[in-house]
């Protein structure tokens, strides 16, 4: 049985929605420095090259950045969906040793892939372009794409069993897309499906401790990337920035994508409402 005294801690409003948005915010920030740390010096000796036969024979389908794109929004439904804040603070932990745990790859095993970037002046192709030229050729193995958003759908298959039908196809989309819009390669997939399980077998051991223990660790999880946002304001500027011409280079296509996005945040708020933490 949980600690009441703790409980009332877990259940004040200061521990709601502004605090899961900023979480949100400290996570993102987290992972721009992170992702930029990762790829520092990468030349020469040590880079691997992972290209498989298979990796050649995928073709490139820039319509597919969409998906990529949803892959971006679909991460943070977990944010709503899941009810008890118990069990938010322990993801939220276990969403940040996932990133840690990649960054530190990123950097001392880089993987290198040469990308096939799409022609033409289609929204889509623009959109591809746009990505290739923000990521970098070596943050690839394991892929976070991959990792992160299989995380955030066994955090809903495991909160709303009954649901979970009905949101696989997203994931699997996303997943398809970081190899057809050639961002990723098989074996950056296949490492993000297994950081993605470590992450979720954490999460699940996490979460069955005490809450004290489940709130001790997310707040010393916050107060760090707290303290990393404090030291690189310049990261908020620099995120605008790029979301704005992310928009520009997908032109009127941003603002019927960018509805759907906000559709299916909604539906994750929605099952958050009517779906019990257990069913």
């Amino acid at each position: 049985m949980r600690d009441r005294g703790v409980a009332s801690v877990l259940s004040h409003p200061a521990a709601g929605a502004a605090l899961r948005l900023t979480t949100c915010l400290l996570v993102l920030i987290f992972f721009q420095i992170g992702y930029r740390w990762g790829y520092a010096d990468h030349r020469g000796p040590g880079v691997f090259d992972a290209n498989l036969a298979l990796d050649q024979m995928l073709p490139l389908v820039p319509q597919f950045i969409v998906f990529y794109m949803l892959g971006y929004v679909f991460v943070l439904v977990p944010c709503l969906a899941v009810r008890q804040r118990h069990d938010f603070y322990a993801a939220a932990v276990s969403f940040c040793l996932m990133l840690g745990v990649a960054f530190l790859m990123f950097h001392y095993l880089p993987v290198h892939m040469q990308k096939t970037m799409p022609l033409g002046d289609a929204w889509y192709a623009r959109w591809t372009r746009f990505q290739q030229n923000v990521d970098t050729y070596y943050n690839n193995f394991p892929s976070l794409h991959v990792a992160l958003n299989v995380f955030a759908y066994s955090l809903l298959a495991w909160q709303a069993r009954r649901l979970s039908w009905w949101w696989l196809p997203v994931p699997v989309l996303i997943i398809v897309s970081t190899l057809l819009v050639k961002q990723h390669l098989v074996l950056d997939v296949v490492g993000g499906v297994v950081l993605a399980a470590v992450g979720f077998a954490f999460f699940r051991m996490l979460q069955a401790r005490s809450p004290r223990i489940v709130l001790g660790a997310f707040v010393v999880c916050f107060s760090s990337l707290l303290l990393l946002l404090l030291s690189h304001l310049d990261r908020l500027g620099t995120t605008w920035r790029k979301i704005i011409r992310f928009i520009d280079a997908g032109g009127a296509a941003a603002e019927v994508v960018g509805a759907g996005l906000a559709a299916l945040l909604l539906i994750g708020w929605l099952s958050r409402r009517s779906v019990g933490p257990q069913d």
